[in-house]
């Protein structure tokens, strides 16, 4: 699979240029945050998953990145498996409204969570960039109890850094014509394994440059 893989397209590839974007938008994001003066610090470290028990929204550029991370480091094996389980949750989510998802996150462990930890940490979307803790147990309780009301404290200016970048690709898509939105990272993730899962990468990246939909081939979920 190396040949699909963004870096070894030609520099004016327009799917490199997707990949460089929001990798660029990614970089920019953990150097605004690594320059904060945080008081109190951000809880959040290798190894605490409490916040992988939700199911996060994305847009398309950020899905279509996810997607050639995913291509460049899954075996054809593997992505099929993960395309499995991403038709599996994307069904059991099937006529649930956000709130109601978000009412039931703490039974829905993200479809990334694998071994103690997240394994697309390196393409991981601005919602998991930007969403924080302070205090490890306020995260704890919230699992535990199963209350998704649970209050947990974060820094805004964290989610406001990250939502502006977030809000900056949407509409860099919108000025170039392209669909721009949010769906569920699940959804979005079945959506670009289905039918083949290698080729079904390429082709949703290549038609939505093309200004074709991503999010919007299915019309209901």
């Amino acid at each position: 699979m190396t040949a699909l893989r963004p870096q070894g397209e030609a520099p004016d590839h327009p799917v490199k240029a997707l990949h460089d974007a929001v990798r660029e938008a990614y970089a920019v994001c953990e150097s605004m945050l690594d320059e904060l003066q945080l008081d109190p610090p951000l809880a959040c470290k290798r190894g605490c998953i409490h916040c992988c028990y939700n199911q996060v929204a994305l847009t398309e550029p950020e899905a279509l990145f996810l997607g050639l991370h995913l291509l460049g480091t899954r075996s054809p094996e593997r992505l099929r498996d993960l395309a499995n389980r991403a038709r599996a949750l994307a069904d059991g989510l099937k006529g649930k409204s956000w709130r109601e998802i978000g009412m039931m996150r703490h039974r829905l462990p993200c479809l990334f969570l694998e071994d103690g930890g997240c394994s697309v940490y390196p393409a991981r979307p601005l919602a998991c960039r930007g969403w924080n803790s302070v205090d490890e147990k306020m995260c704890l309780r919230s699992n535990l109890s199963g209350d998704a009301l649970t209050p947990i404290e974060n820094h805004p200016i964290v989610r406001e850094i990250a939502d502006g970048i977030q809000s900056g690709l949407l509409r860099g898509a919108s000025a170039f014509g392209l669909e721009a939105g949010y769906l569920l990272m699940a959804r979005a993730t079945a959506l670009l394994l289905s039918g083949d899962p290698e080729q079904g990468i390429m082709d949703t990246t290549a038609d939505w440059l093309d200004g074709k939909p991503f999010f919007g081939r299915k019309a209901k979920w």
